[in-house]
């Protein structure tokens, strides 16, 4: 027969089960309102912008951690406002994060020289595992720009080696840069809008007003299909086992009216 000692300690071992902060429901091995880190990868300052800037917005208003990488920030010996372009589109892109809440990271690369080669791919790889985010966030592979297109397959390859993060997919200027891109998830823009519109607006010398008004005809297309007035699309690859998905409401694309017989 157990002594009651053994049941009371039985009785309390369980009790500390029950009451610990559970993450094992979510499938991820994190508990529940833990801040994560997340990775936004574009090809050059202004892409995670106009590409994902909802997200980052909303992201960083929950208290998440969220670096901006830029792929490229210059090309050659171009300049803007007679100073060396790296300097003023990393100092744009930099105004953009602030803005946005978020932290920039520039690679060394120039347009014309950012390539998926395997020198490349080992840099950025060992930045992503020096960084170690919960997820990153790329441009879809399919691009009409090769920066865009190289950054998305430096990402993809890194992710196929290392693991440990949720890899997922934003748009820019579809059907001009971005094609043949389905979103699944949408995101509601509306409550993050106007700061998505003035982080943008940083990126002085890159014609701002006209990449938005491109974005915002974008933002009106996909929240047509998701019933809302404006959102942002996105794709997941695949949901990875203990890696944690975007802590956001998306929304699902509304099912599309019947034609007449």
């Amino acid at each position: 027969m157990r002594s009651p000692f053994f049941w009371i300690s039985v009785v309390s071992a369980l009790l500390a089960i029950a009451t610990m902060p559970s993450a094992f429901a979510n499938g991820d091995g994190r508990t529940p309102g833990e801040k994560l880190k997340f990775v936004v990868f574009g090809g050059h300052p202004d892409d995670p912008e106009s590409g994902a800037g909802g997200l980052i917005a909303t992201l960083t208003r929950q208290g998440h951690e969220v670096i901006c990488a830029y792929g490229t920030a210059f090309r050659g010996g171009r300049r803007f406002f007679d100073r060396p372009e790296s300097e003023v589109r990393q100092e744009e892109a930099t105004a953009a994060c602030k803005v946005l809440g978020a932290t920039p990271k520039f690679f060394p690369y120039a347009h014309e020289t950012l390539v998926a080669d395997l020198k490349t791919l080992r840099e950025v790889s060992a930045w992503l595992v020096e960084a170690k985010p919960d997820i990153v966030v790329t441009h879809w592979p399919l691009d009409t720009h090769p920066n865009h297109h190289t950054v998305s397959s430096l990402v993809w390859q890194s992710y196929k080696r290392q693991g440990g993060w949720n890899l997922y997919f934003f748009e820019v200027m579809t059907d001009d840069q971005t094609i043949a891109f389905e979103p699944a998830l949408y995101l509601d823009l509306g409550p993050v809008r106007d700061i998505k519109r003035q982080a943008l607006m940083e990126h002085k010398s890159q014609e701002p007003e006209v990449i938005w008004g491109d974005h915002e005809k974008m933002h009106r297309r996909r929240g047509t299909e998701c019933g809302v007035e404006f959102a942002e699309g996105y794709r997941l690859v695949e949901a990875k086992q203990g890696c944690p998905l975007l802590p956001v409401r998306f929304l699902a694309k509304v099912a599309e009216p019947r034609s007449s017989p």
